[in-house]
């Protein structure tokens, strides 16, 4: 029999400076989907929003592919899925587009068969698919998440983001792909350097639990990815540079990037935003500005 499953999962930025593949935080992008199951074919029936050409033409949609790897998972045959998509989330910026398509697809399994899995669950799965849980943490729970995982199973605690706080983006024409983006670090680093990350990183949830903005600057510092991302970034030391000066209260790269994303009071967002377009402006690089709010819900499901 034919079901329809409503979904909206938001986008996500990860790492927050030095918590790399630890530290993920949800922002209002929803990836909004309409799932059409055992309605007699598969593949994506429309698309709209952000990337939409892309994800109407793709023979095989990551919302597809996590579908039918949950129904592997569950043991059970994958019926068609159709799916209708409207997404907001830019693709290729570091703002979790595959993270929220990851756990869009495990979802629609997930209240196709009855609610199989505890929420830890469908996380196991999605990190199983994506390499890393905390673009996929974030969407699934909504606020801030800390992500560890061991022998396969993640542990994930969240916070619920500290009123008035807001990200002022900068969005580059220019795409990263992940993969790209991880072939460039190095296989190893200095002591000191893994010793200044597990500060910043521990600063950083300290922050986030007890809203003290005041200790962001000093958490959003890395030396484990940044460095090394920098050269894939034009104008990264600008942008940031525009967004602090403007009040911000800390910026970094946005997942791997290209997107630079800045922590700031709701009342500068705009100062903080324009800056940043202004920096990349007259370092002549193409973009766009971004304001988000924090997402503090998790992913909505709805069957009928």
């Amino acid at each position: 029999m034919a079901t329809t499953i409503h979904l909206q999962v938001n986008g996500s930025t990860s790492n927050l400076g030095a918590g790399f593949d630890t530290l993920g935080l949800a922002v209002e992008l929803p990836l909004r989907v309409i799932c059409h199951v055992a309605s007699g074919r598969s593949g994506v029936l429309s698309a709209s929003g952000e990337g939409a050409e892309e994800i109407a033409a793709a023979q095989d949609s990551l919302i597809l592919r996590a579908f039918a790897f949950a129904c592997r998972r569950l043991q059970q045959p994958a019926p068609p899925l159709a799916l209708e998509i409207d997404n907001h989330i830019p693709l290729r910026r570091g703002l979790g587009s595959s993270g929220a398509a990851i756990v869009a697809g495990l979802l629609a399994a997930q209240a196709y068969f009855g609610n199989p899995l505890a929420p830890a669950g469908i996380l196991d799965l999605a990190c199983e698919l994506e390499g890393h849980p905390e673009n996929a943490s974030a969407a699934l729970f909504g606020g801030m998440t800390v992500n560890a995982v061991e022998q396969g199973r993640v542990v994930c605690a969240r916070f619920t983001p500290p009123p008035g706080w807001v990200a002022a983006c900068f969005v580059p024409a220019r795409e990263v792909a992940t993969e790209a983006a991880r072939r460039v670090l190095p296989v190893a680093v200095a002591r000191q350097d893994a010793v200044t990350n597990l500060q910043s990183a521990a600063l950083m949830v300290a922050a986030f639990a007890q809203h003290q903005p005041e200790l962001l600057r000093l958490a959003a510092r890395d030396t484990l990815h940044q460095p090394y991302r920098r050269p894939l970034i034009p104008a990264f030391e600008e942008i940031t540079g525009a967004a602090l000066q403007a009040g911000a209260f800390c910026s970094f790269l946005s997942g791997s990037g290209s997107t630079i994303l800045a922590l700031c009071d709701d009342a500068i967002a705009r100062r903080v935003a324009a800056a940043m377009a202004s920096a990349a402006q007259a370092q002549q690089v193409p973009g766009r500005p971004l304001l988000l709010a924090l997402a503090a819900n998790g992913a909505v499901v709805e069957i009928n």
